[in-house]
């Protein structure tokens, strides 16, 4: 028998290191590799993502391969691993809150988060890999992957826990930690049934309810006695006070208005899948597979109707008839469908119409997007070819996809009314809030129900060349059309064209050097789409719908009562079919975005570990942008004040103008360093440095130039991108990460305590970047505060150019970087004011998260084991702090008062496996 290992200094500095981190990176070694499930990626020894982390399109396609693997040098899949980096981040603040619809999940990660950006080193055709240089997941065909046919049948179950007492209280919080828990159980399985063919399936939910803790900025309670003297206006003033909690604000120590409070949410999902595999004949293979998601958010609310409840329900069909024709061809055709149904409502208590005081309060939402209420349908077709030449030499990928897309459903943009109360007449905008006085009122009135069909193909072959063992080159070229919608009551024509000239070139090529040198490149373009989220804008526009603008005067030179809250749109013309409108174009000739992607990379093995040097690239071409088009310009003979922007329009036929246009390019250069070595003695470690930037101008891949899109960055001076181009929202300069994992071995211990110590896996991951950027804001348009065109979201003009590139990430001097005597308002017709987009960044992002884990046999043959995993997230309990107040007219400005990550979270978890 072996001797046991002793416990020495050199075994516990390897203890020792387990507070550092983890990305698993792909293999070094020059050959052909077999697709492998996607739920095979992730690495058990890392902690698992949070469930509230993985996205529906992550969720959803977890029951198809990974379509391509098979034609790339050995441990490339076709596009990156999805969010084992999210492993390093501790548990997002559940206060932050994130619409699951369109991007809106993807943008607040990346502002969390910061960017991760992927090296694509085999850029295959069967798939779309725009924007997975910054972790976004690829495109996948319809056909499904090879299923592994298993003749016995295994199984498992799970669950998982977090319970409140475990956690820590996050930075802020104001008093113990509430209740709340989070289940996450299920069950997989896998077999053959006789006479049928080979079934699997899962079936999973996680319930998560409890309290949210987090600050709102609430009236003072001096604030709280309507000064309206009207009666009806005071009932609505009162009303809109009644919106936020009766308790008096409790955190004096960073703004005399902050409130620390708690609201209870409840989320629950559930998911279900099941395939079918068997034989069609000698050379066929029938699968079918479909899987469901649904998911419930009964959302918090710290104000009333602070945000909308959500409920998505999702399904996915795919069945697919594979034929293997010779050794050398094998060909897939595929059909299928998803449907996912989306709606967001207003909870019960929501006051009515979106009622906003840019940060000077808190806003009474939610926002004017809602409610919506929408049904996705894309039915599938696609086909998948393979040949392989005599010899080997090379193997041919062809085939295609055609799917035929259908949205159904309402969306909003202002039809529940938007009040403004900005800072105006001399007054505050709470002042203005309990005298009654907004400074305008917008709505939209009309049908808002739509449906838009429309189909998109792709065409690729490809050809994966071994010139020589050592040499290896793969081209190919992927066509894309997008047709124009076409909505099916005629209610809306589309003014731009079907995209059909997209051709997509791969190239790529893998050398294998003398002593184990292996370098790598590829060159690709990639298409994106016209999203469905930006032309559905058409609906918002005459004569379909109509959409208002009301700006009013000084309440001070009104005769008589003011009756702006009570009745807003008195005198508006609502009825005319020439009535004025605030409208969103489209121009005629939008089209797909696209990127140029290009990366080059060298790796060698230096001992036992390897290390990769690599440098990655991007160009986003015809981004999705807006430009917001007639403003209120200064007239002569007419005074520049809020009541007369409507008169100073260019187009007397329009409010705003929202011009939707590709324009605006994304550029990202980073260089990256990675290492791992494979497990030795118990322990392995991984790990990578990335310096990058990433700039735009003033849009991003995520743009879709629709909702929250059009609410930022608008200042520009004649439409002026260099104006806009700046630190993209989710740039994170430099990133480490590193990962390890020990596995105990059995030590020199007597007895029981020996089977008790040995065998457990202790493992950790963290995660180090820098902070990402934000910007500032003037928060009134109004003399005196900005240049009175209409839009009160102009920069400030700055004063110190000192604090330029500041990292504002610390409560206790926020404040003293961002102190109001270092800016200025812009004046009345002033085009903008001078300070840059996205000048200042968070403070750095730091977090590690670790598991201890340990895997019993139930029986001799190991074949059914019991696995027991604890899990912490942000073990440090470090808080990441989110950007400051960004409104210059707020009291608050310049004070940071909310994290953007959760406190210490320990979670439990059990897998049975049979």
């Amino acid at each position: 028998m072996a001797a046991l290992p002793v416990l020495t200094r050199s075994t516990l500095r390897k203890l020792l290191l387990l507070c550092v981190l983890v990305k698993p990176l792909s293999s070094p070694a020059f050959a052909q590799e077999q697709p492998r499930p996607a739920a095979a990626q992730q690495d058990e020894s890392t902690p698992l993502a949070p469930p509230e982390d993985v996205s529906e399109a992550e969720s959803a396609n977890s029951d198809e391969g990974t379509h391509g693997a098979e034609v790339a040098v050995e441990g490339e899949e076709e596009g990156p691993k999805r969010s084992n980096a999210v492993s390093g981040a501790a548990l997002r603040n559940e206060n932050v809150f994130a619409a699951k619809v369109d991007n809106a999940g993807a943008k607040a990660d990346g502002q969390r988060l910061g960017g991760t950006y992927i090296i694509i080193p085999h850029a295959v055709v069967e798939t779309n890999f725009y924007a997975t240089e910054y972790s976004q997941p690829t495109t996948e065909l319809p056909v499904l992957a090879r299923p592994p046919m298993a003749n016995t049948w295994h199984g498992e179950i799970y669950e998982t826990l977090q319970n409140s007492v475990f956690n820590a209280r996050t930075f802020f919080q104001v008093g113990p930690v509430l209740p709340s828990r989070m289940n996450n159980y299920g069950i997989r399985f896998s077999g053959k049934l006789p006479g049928w063919g080979y079934l699997s399936g899962s079936f999973g939910q996680v319930k998560n309810h409890g309290m949210v803790n987090g600050n709102v900025i609430v009236p003072l309670l001096s604030e709280r006695t309507p000064l309206a003297t009207d009666p009806a206006t005071r009932a609505i003033v009162q009303r809109f006070i009644n919106a936020y909690p009766a308790t008096a604000p409790n955190r004096p120590d960073f703004d005399t208005r902050a409130l620390n409070t708690n609201s209870p949410q409840s989320t629950d999902s559930t998911d279900g899948s099941l395939r079918l595999d068997g034989r069609a004949g000698a050379h066929g293979i029938v699968s079918i597979s479909h899987a469901i998601n649904r998911q419930r958010i009964d959302a918090f609310q710290l104000v009333a109707g602070q945000n909308p409840d959500t409920s998505i329900h999702t399904q996915r069909f795919r069945s697919t008839y594979r034929w293997e024709a010779s050794e050398a061809t094998e060909f897939s055709v595929s059909g299928g469908f998803t449907r996912m149904r989306s709606s967001l409502q207003a909870e019960p208590n929501a006051v009515g119409p979106r009622v906003r005081f840019f940060n000077v309060i808190q806003n009474l939402g939610p926002d004017s997007f809602y409610p919506l209420d929408r049904a996705e349908n894309t039915f599938h077709w696609g086909a998948l070819g393979y040949h392989h030449t005599a010899g080997g030499k090379h193997r041919i990928t062809f085939g295609g996809d055609m799917n035929r897309y259908q949205l159904n459903g309402m969306d909003q943009n202002g039809s529940r009314g938007d009040f403004q109360f900005n800072s105006n007449w001399g007054f505050s905008a709470t002042e203005n809030l309990l005298r009654g006085t907004p400074t305008s009122y917008a709505q939209s009135f009309g049908n808002m129900y739509r449906g838009y069909r429309n189909w998109i193909s792709d065409e690729f072959i490809a050809d994966q060349w071994n010139v020589t063992r050592r040499l290896q080159l793969y081209v190919g070229v992927r066509h894309s059309m997008n047709t124009a919608p076409r909505e099916v009551n005629n209610l809306d024509v589309a003014p731009f064209r079907t995209d059909w000239n997209n051709f997509s070139p791969r190239f790529s090529f893998a050398v294998l050097g003398p002593r184990e040198w292996v370098v790598r490149g590829s060159y690709t373009v990639s298409f994106s789409q016209v999203m469905p989220a930006t032309y559905s804008q058409m609906r918002y526009n005459p004569p379909g719908s109509h959409s208002v603008t009301v700006n009013f005067p000084d309440p001070s030179t009104v005769v008589g009562v003011n009756q702006s809250l009570t009745n807003p749109l008195a005198g508006v013309d609502l009825t005319s079919p020439n009535a004025r409108s605030t409208v969103t174009l489209i121009s005629p000739d939008l089209v797909a975005p696209y990127s140029h992607q290009y990366n080059f990379t060298i790796e060698k093995k230096i001992g036992p570990a390897v290390v990769d040097i690599g440098y990655l690239g991007s160009r986003s071409i015809k981004l999705l942008n807006y430009f917001s088009l007639n403003r209120g310009l200064p007239v002569d003979g007419i005074p520049l004040t809020t009541a007369t922007v409507n008169q100073r329009r260019q187009d007397p036929r329009y409010y705003e103008v929202s011009y939707v246009v590709n324009a605006g390019i994304g550029y990202l250069d980073a260089a990256q360093v990675s290492w791992r070595v494979p497990f030795h003695s118990g322990l392995s470690l991984s790990g990578s440095f990335t310096f990058g930037k990433a700039l735009d101008q003033g849009v991003s891949y995520l743009s879709a130039a629709a909702a929250r899109d059009n609410l930022v960055r608008p200042q520009q001076e004649n439409n002026a991108l260099e104006d806009k181009k700046g630190l993209s929202d989710f740039d994170s300069t430099r990133a480490l990460s590193m990962a390890v994992s020990y596995t105990v071995p059995r030590y020199h211990i007597p007895g029981l305590l020996a089977k008790a110590a040995h065998n457990w896996q202790i493992s950790g991951v963290a995660m180090m970047k820098t902070g990402t950027p934000f910007a500032l804001y003037t928060g009134s348009d109004a003399p005196g505060f900005g240049n009175v065109d209409g839009v009160p979201t102009d920069r400030p003009n700055l004063l110190d150019p000192s604090i330029l590139g500041a990292v504002v990430g610390d409560p206790a001097t926020s404040t003293q970087i961002l102190s109001k005597s270092k800016f200025a308002f812009i004046s009345a017709g002033q085009p903008s004011g001078n300070l840059g987009f996205n000048v200042f960044r968070r403070g750095p992002i730091r977090n590690m998260n670790a598991a201890l884990s340990r895997e019993f046999a139930l029986g001799q043959n190991r074949a059914r084991t019991l696995q027991f995993r604890a899990e912490v997230f942000n073990l440090g309990n470090h808080p990441q702090f989110d950007a400051p107040a960004n409104i210059l007219t707020s009291s608050s400005f310049g004070k940071i008062t909310n994290t953007l990550n959760n406190g210490r979270v320990i979670q439990f978890g059990l897998r049975l496996t049979l």
